[in-house]
């Protein structure tokens, strides 16, 4: 019997009570398989969206399985053993033939900002983070990357309390009158992004031999604060890396002598970077604010001897940036990243009192890097000018002795 078709009626007449039933059976699992369905590509759908998120935060976390080894080092440093690596020859060899900035690990606090422009697909997406840590005014965080323990405490100075977070000098400050600090750019074509974009391609980050729109032009306006502020600075425009990014250490470092045998009086000595945060889909840009100015963040690093260099006054430079940190910090709440302490040491056993500084990334924008010098400027140059009028001399001063 076809109890779907119309005539099937029993022999009597009567309609068959089978065919209704059926059909409400059909069209019943019919809608259960439909909702089956649906709840599955929904479900599908959810995984594939947290396990996309979960790789690209272990892609941030790790960026470019190089995390932790910021400031660059060379290639030569890498090959001769100065800087501790477990990267192959041949990705050395790489990132040196390249250029290819390095990046730090992104801690835990990358968040994205609604206000910044569509992303080109197929480029670096540029992504807004925070990575203070949210530090407490007057606290001082570090991220210790060398084979010491290290303990803030023992390198904040009790005196620190008493320094203003920023000064002004009746008058400028000549800088060819006894200068006391030099501001150097060891890889001086890192550049900056520009305006309203809102990503970059990996090749295409940003670099510039125009000292007017690299990291020179972000030192000259911090050589320019500390001069204001009346501590007297000089500024090398020499771009180390132009001629050879793989010889920049080694170009500087005969730079810094060069002019610490000019100028005797020096006593301070800052190499100014940007930093390259990068991840396999975005690019991201360390960024704060200054009631409603945008300004990037800061990073002091401070080199050690645990690679095998001779540096044995390195704890002077760690002192320093402790205290500097400190004032950052009660300056201007977020400004600041951890001190980055690394095993090799940037040539900073030439330097004096000297630390590396990386203003920004190279998504942050010329502008934003210009501010945060200026604050920068302010806030090293009020710790210089008590620790020079200090009489017991530096030494005493950042608890030295």
């Amino acid at each position: 019997m076809n109890v779907f078709s119309p005539s099937s009626d029993d022999r009597n007449g009567r309609r068959n009570p089978i065919r209704p039933a059926v059909q409400r059976t059909v069209i019943g699992a019919l809608c259960l398989l439909i909702s089956v369905l649906l709840l599955f590509f929904l479900g599908f759908s959810l995984f594939r969206t947290v396990t996309e998120r979960a790789a690209e935060e272990r892609r941030a976390e790790t960026v470019v399985r190089i995390a932790g080894r910021y400031p660059t080092p060379t290639p030569d440093e890498l090959l001769s053993g100065e800087c501790d690596s477990d990267l192959t020859r041949e990705e050395i060899e790489f990132f040196g033939e390249n250029e290819a900035p390095l990046a730090l690990d992104l801690y835990d606090s990358l968040f994205s900002g609604e206000d910044m422009p569509p992303a080109i697909p197929g480029e670096l997406k540029i992504v807004r983070t925070d990575l203070s840590k949210n530090a407490s005014p007057g606290t001082v965080l570090i991220k210790n990357n060398s084979s010491y323990e290290i303990c803030v405490s023992d390198y904040l100075s009790a005196d620190a309390q008493a320094i203003p977070t920023a000064i002004s000098a009746p008058a400028p400050a000549d800088p060819e009158t006894e200068p006391l600090v030099l501001i150097y750019h060891t890889h001086g074509t890192e550049a900056y992004a520009e305006e309203n974009r809102g990503s970059y391609a990996k090749k295409d980050l940003p670099r510039s031999t125009d000292i007017t729109k690299n990291v020179v032009a972000v030192g000259q306006v911090l050589a320019d604060t500390l001069n204001a502020c009346g501590v007297p600075t000089l500024h090398c425009e020499i771009m180390h890396d132009a001629a050879s990014y793989n010889r920049s250490y080694t170009s500087s470092r005969q730079t810094v002598q060069a002019y610490r045998e000019q100028y005797p009086s020096l006593q301070y000595a800052f190499d100014v970077h940007r930093d390259a945060l990068i991840s396999d889909t975005c690019a991201y840009k360390v960024l704060t604010y200054d009631e409603s100015t945008p300004v990037a963040q800061v990073m002091l690093v401070v080199g050690t001897d645990s690679a095998g260099a001779a540096h044995p006054g390195w704890r002077r430079n760690l002192a320093f940036a402790v205290n500097a940190q400190y004032l950052l910090t009660k300056r201007l709440g977020n400004f600041a990243r951890p001190i980055c302490i690394k095993r090799p040491s940037y040539n900073q056993q030439y330097t004096g009192l000297g630390v590396l500084i990386e203003i920004g990334t190279c998504v942050n924008t010329l502008r934003e890097a210009k501010a945060s010098a200026v604050i920068l400027g302010e806030t090293l140059a009020a710790l210089i000018r008590a620790v020079s009028s200090d009489p017991t001399g530096a030494d005493e001063y950042l608890m030295l002795n």
